[in-house]
């Protein structure tokens, strides 16, 4: 079984998902977003996106098939 909840029952938790620890890791070596050089706003949280390609890799489903409750593809 993939999904299994968290502690604090929020959001589902995945083998895939990221340890608080990895994500402090791993946070500081994504891009830093500008506001005053323009684009648009973060629709999904960084560390969603990143959890969300984690599960599509780990677990080897199509995007189509990912969670609703990860970032849709």
């Amino acid at each position: 079984m993939i999904a299994a909840m968290c502690v604090c029952a929020c959001k589902p938790s995945y083998d895939s998902s990221l340890t608080d620890a990895q994500w402090a890791v791993i946070e500081p070596l994504l891009p830093v977003r500008d506001p005053s050089r323009g684009g648009r706003p973060l629709k999904f949280p960084r560390r969603l996106v990143v959890d969300t390609v984690l599960y599509v890799l780990v677990s080897g489903c199509a995007w189509r098939l990912v969670p609703h409750d990860l970032v849709p593809w």
